[in-house]
């Protein structure tokens, strides 16, 4: 964490002679993985988290519900605009093919245009979570613990 924190503080101080101490959501994902753990997270690590944010729904797993999943991203930690999150969901959905958008004719979709209760389930699971908003695969091997791994997605 703390070459990361150093990797983005003097980012611009050859050009500038300052240190950053903010950073917007798409230059933080490439430092983020740049610097990401090299056997990537784990399920158990990702259930966890569920297991502490979440409650145990009447099919006896632990879920998010989409109401409390987006006050969090908007509230909690490292919290983020109505915007920020509109965009970022409209790339991981793949409703923005062009990718992060940079301009703002380049999404063809607007993140405000965005109904997360069309594209969110209702209670979000660990599972649900991993694979179908971050689009990433569960390798199931023959340990306990599956480790979480990128895929690419055709957008």
């Amino acid at each position: 964490i703390d070459d990361m924190f150093n990797e983005i503080r003097f980012s611009e101080y050859v050009d500038t002679g300052k240190l950053i101490d903010k950073i917007n959501l798409p230059d933080f994902l490439k430092v983020y993985l740049n610097h990401r753990p090299p056997f990537g997270n784990t399920m158990r690590g990702i259930q966890q988290s569920f297991d502490i944010l979440g409650f145990t729904n009447s099919k006896g797993k632990k879920v998010i519900r989409r109401e409390d999943f987006l006050k969090l991203l908007l509230t909690k930690g490292e919290h983020m605009t109505e915007e920020e999150m509109s965009d970022c969901f409209a790339t991981l959905l793949g409703l923005n093919p062009e990718g992060w958008k940079s301009e703002p004719a380049a999404s063809s979709v607007k993140g405000s245009e965005i109904c997360f209760e069309e594209e969110l389930p209702e209670e979000i699971t660990a599972e649900i979570f991993t694979t179908d908003i971050l689009g990433l695969t569960i390798s199931q091997d023959f340990r306990q613990d599956p480790m979480v791994s990128e895929v690419v997605r055709n957008v």
